[in-house]
């Protein structure tokens, strides 16, 4: 193939995560209110001339190499074809922060997984490649299929909602603090299981009404992976009161440590920005979103 391709990954916020309890398998069993967002990365699929490999560059080295899950993406394809394939570089440009919470990772493995299909013209499904997602990570077919979804079991068990209304996303991040997920399930308290009940988001969201997700978002507990972290004098516990000062709702995104606020208006948005950086954060002014990784723009 001689042509380019160029797919975005987005990242993802919580609306709401709820880790109902331990799985025989070593994971959790939770419910968690997953929306994608404008923030991402870019992945771009050109030739090489080393044939039947991929070759992965990124703009960040540190998280480049092997145990990449674009890598282990375009491993996992090949797989399924045994056949020798036309050799192409990836070239990610990182946008999302690393171990922020965003699904940054499972992001960048979908659009890997849809661009390595399309541009080796496999002719996989979307089925079949939420089948392989699945094998990559529990956010992988949330992040293939977009939009708003309830997931259960690991998160990847889907029920698409109908798309958020229109938001304007504040990211907040406290700088130089990075939350491993394995650390976020082995630190949560577990006297916190099942809760919250999101039944009450999930309404919202179906209702489609502003009002009301606002509402839950005012709750002061809408993720029981913040009790991993939260509790005590930390950083991200006193960023977050620091935010509330200035009469904000912040929320914590997947297991952390960002930070989200939603408002319908751009000036609130941006003053919010401010305030974060102020606080000394990183702030990301960004949007819900509905695309997914299902398409993309291609070149000669």
């Amino acid at each position: 193939m001689s042509r380019t391709l160029v797919l975005k990954a987005r990242a993802k916020i919580n609306l709401g995560l709820s880790v109902i309890g331990p799985r025989a398998d070593g994971f959790h069993q939770l419910e968690t209110v997953m929306q994608q967002i404008s923030l991402h990365d870019t992945l771009l699929f050109e030739p090489c001339t080393a044939g039947n490999t991929c070759t992965l560059l990124c703009s960040k080295p540190e998280i480049d190499g092997p145990g990449n899950l674009v890598s282990r993406a375009a491993e996992l394809l090949k797989e399924q074809v045994r056949a020798k394939l036309p050799g192409v570089r990836v070239t990610l440009y990182k946008n999302i922060p690393v171990a922020a919470g965003l699904a940054g990772g499972s992001s960048d493995a979908a659009a890997a997984l849809t661009g390595l299909n399309q541009y080796w013209q496999l002719g996989l499904s979307s089925e079949r490649l939420i089948e392989l997602a699945e094998k990559l990570g529990s956010d992988v077919p949330f992040c293939l299929s977009g939009g708003t979804a309830l997931a259960r079991g690991r998160g990847e068990q889907l029920e698409q909602l109908p798309l958020l209304p229109f938001f304007w996303v504040v990211l907040a991040l406290p700088r130089g603090v990075e939350f491993s997920t394995v650390e976020a399930y082995r630190k949560f308290d577990r006297s916190q299981l099942g809760k919250p009940d999101l039944t009450p988001l999930v309404q919202a969201v179906k209702n489609r009404s502003r009002a009301d997700i606002a509402g839950w978002l005012k709750n002061s507990f809408t993720n029981t992976l913040e009790t991993a972290f939260l509790p005590g004098s930390g950083i991200v516990k006193a960023f977050k009161e620091s935010l509330q000062l200035y009469g904000l709702n912040p929320v914590f995104s997947g297991s952390g440590p960002t930070l989200f606020m939603l408002t319908e208006s751009y000036a609130a948005a941006g003053s919010i920005a401010r305030v974060v950086e102020e606080l000394g954060g990183i702030s990301y002014l960004c949007w819900t979103s509905g695309e997914n990784h299902l398409t993309g723009e291609s070149g000669d």
